[in-house]
């Protein structure tokens, strides 16, 4: 079985390696005919999103599930904070076809095709630990939630290796208490029973189901403006939904992958570790 899921992992990766040139090149004129009329490079996102989603459908392992994606109003520019367990994670919020825009380190915008994709959408670029770049950063955050577009946050910053929600960070935060924006908590799970951390080969032990759960937003002015009440009011509520999420039956054909049983409590004290950030979107600010 794990030659068969090596192999299956291989033929992923390269799959996505030329396909991702691929779609580069299809989209490179259609977005140059576009650009002039599309100041918020919403065609070069929803490009994104189509990329992205076509993995998800040919895969025979996935299935996806939404869950409140009426919360997320397309009309309405949010601060977006989502829990991050995978480098599938990127995948599976693209599967909201909403507009928004990451956080991602600065050296993936040198990642040929991807990183010029991103670099089309106009995506925004940190380096982290540099004070200039954060600021730069967000200036940008700010001038995309004015013109409507929302911003995506992992405020983890680096991927959790056992699903629990690791701390939050003040970034996010901060961003929607200086903005006037709402904070919209997203929650998603099943993305480290396909593909955990620190390991390039999936899971491929029966299917296993991807569940995106959008949460009510939260209004800075609810919590008096203050970023740490705010914080830790989208924690707890992002803790209690995770933890009843993993609750639920799961939906039929689902089996969970042998010798990864589901955690009992979703926010257990763990041991503080410093890890690396992901190698890939939102480092968390």
């Amino acid at each position: 079985m794990f030659a068969v899921r090596v192999f299956l992992s291989a033929f992923f990766w390269i799959y996505l390696g030329v396909s991702l040139a691929v779609f580069w090149f299809a989209v490179v004129i259609p977005w140059l005919f576009t650009l002039p009329f599309d100041r918020r490079r919403r065609f070069a996102h929803w490009y994104a999103c189509v990329w992205a989603n076509h993995y998800i459908k040919l895969s025979p392992f996935w299935e996806m599930r939404h869950e409140g994606l009426e919360h997320f109003d397309k009309d309405e520019a949010f601060v977006i904070v989502a829990n991050h367990q995978s480098i599938a994670d990127i995948m599976v919020m693209f599967t909201t076809f909403r507009q928004f825009r990451w956080v991602s380190k600065h050296t993936v915008f040198y990642v040929p095709f991807m990183g010029w994709m991103m670099k089309m959408a106009n995506y925004i670029g940190i380096r982290r630990g540099d004070a200039k770049s954060r600021q730069k950063m967000l200036r940008a955050c700010k001038d995309h939630l004015t013109m409507g577009n929302s911003i995506m946050i992992f405020p983890e910053g680096t991927r959790s290796e056992d699903r629990q929600l690791r701390a939050f960070k003040r970034g996010a935060f901060q961003l929607a208490v200086d903005t006037g924006h709402r904070v919209l908590p997203i929650l998603i799970d099943g993305t480290h029973n396909a593909l955990p951390k620190d390991t390039w080969i999936f899971r491929n032990e029966g299917k296993i189901t991807l569940q995106v759960r959008t949460l009510p937003p939260l209004d800075p002015a609810d919590y008096g403006n203050d970023p740490q009440r705010l914080k830790e009011a989208a924690k707890q509520t992002m803790a209690e939904q995770l933890a009843d999420l993993r609750a639920e039956p799961e939906p039929d054909g689902f089996e969970q992958p042998a010798g990864h049983p589901l955690p009992a409590d979703a926010t257990a004290p763990r041991k503080p570790r410093d890890s690396e950030p992901a190698p890939g979107f939102s480092p968390g600010v």
